[in-house]
This record gives structure tokens, sequence and C-alpha cells, in this order.
């Protein structure tokens, strides 16, 4: 199967232009996804809390 010259010289293009070029920056990083409380799981055992002393 012969070699498509242009397609090869376009990947040569390609490879040298992502050499030479730099990163691209972000401005700003970005923030962390905030989880609103109505949106977390609920635990599978409700707290309780120790029965009160009656015998005092």
């Amino acid at each position: 199967m012969p070699i498509d010259p242009y397609a090869a010289l376009n990947a040569m293009l390609r490879a040298e232009a992502a050499r030479v070029t730099p990163p691209a920056r972000k401005a700003q990083p970005a923030a962390p996804p905030t989880v609103p409380d109505a949106a977390v799981e609920p635990e599978s055992e409700p707290k309780r809390t120790a029965p009160a002393d009656s015998a005092a």
C-alpha cells in the first residue's frame, strides 16, 4: 500500500507544531464542585442519643 505523501507531511507538521507550541493556560483554576446539602445521601442508620436517666 503506497504512503500518501500529503498525509505524512501533515502528520509531521502537526507533530512539530505540538512540540513547539506551549500548552494553553487557563485563566483561573477550576474550583471544586460544591455539593448542596440536599444532594448528600442520608445515613443508613439514624443517629441515636443516649436515653435519659429516669432513676435520678
